[in-house]
């Protein structure tokens, strides 16, 4: 089965990363990024057979959606937080990329339900990428990769692409571009450049959390939300906030 992630742009006039995790790549984590509208997304992916597909964007956002208040609740501790937004203010906006995703998934018989090992159907879930880079890559912290001045911003992306090369090694898997490069002097990437590997590592992310799932299966602490109204799926959160139980007085 083939695992996709996705680090879907809030409006197709930018640009959204992708990544494929094929077992006919050889272990080989191929990641691109491309401007696409949300119907050019469906269109693609709706090539695949069996996939199991990992996408940073809300998908179903439902009255009711309880996602992101239950995942502050399990990893708030450790600045990991998630903002509920509703349609309307996407849809004026023109950023309802995700919801609009969701809608063609869902009519081309793509499920929500969490995926479980050894599953043969096609499967897409919201997930995010700062708290699997707790969850999965085993950071202490997220290193701030997304905010502040462009040399720092470097070199937070690169302790990111340091733990998640050492996850998918761990895993037989090695990723496809290389280290962003360091700051020297007082150079550093340009910001269109360093956006572009943020939208490949985060893609690239999400596709490892639709392998870990396809592969290893998910517990209910990996869950927030529900289907119904919108879910997000970060597989090893359950054992992350099961280990700070334990270890807290």
């Amino acid at each position: 089965m083939r695992c996709i992630g996705i680090d879907l742009s809030w409006t197709a006039r930018r640009p959204s990363g992708f990544a494929l995790i094929d077992p006919a790549a050889d272990g080989l984590v191929q990641t691109w990024t491309a401007t696409l509208a949300p119907a050019e997304v469906a269109a693609w992916l709706d090539g695949f057979e069996d996939a199991v597909v990992g996408v940073d964007a809300p998908l179903v956002n439902r009255p009711g959606r309880t996602a992101e208040a239950e995942l502050a609740r399990a990893l708030g501790r450790y600045g990991v937080t998630a903002y509920g937004i509703g349609n309307g203010f996407l849809e004026r906006r023109g950023l309802a990329a995700g919801p609009q995703l969701g809608e063609l998934l869902a009519a081309r018989g793509w499920s929500f339900e969490p995926p479980g090992p050894g599953a043969g159907r096609r499967f897409a879930f919201e997930t995010f990428p700062r708290a699997l880079i707790l969850s999965l890559l085993g950071a202490a912290e997220v290193p701030p990769y997304k905010r502040g001045r462009l040399a720092d911003r470097a070199a937070a992306l690169a302790t990111c692409h340091d733990l998640l090369e050492g996850a998918l090694a761990a895993a037989g898997m090695r990723l496809d571009f290389p280290l962003p490069a360091a700051p020297a002097h007082g150079a550093c990437p340009r910001g269109r450049e360093l956006k572009a590997a943020e939208d490949r590592l985060d893609a690239a992310i999400c596709a490892f959390a639709a392998w870990q799932a396809a592969s290893r299966g998910l517990e209910p602490g990996d869950l927030f939300g529900s289907a119904a109204s919108g879910l997000i799926v970060v597989p090893g959160a359950g054992r992350l906030t099961s280990a700070r139980g334990r270890t807290s007085p």
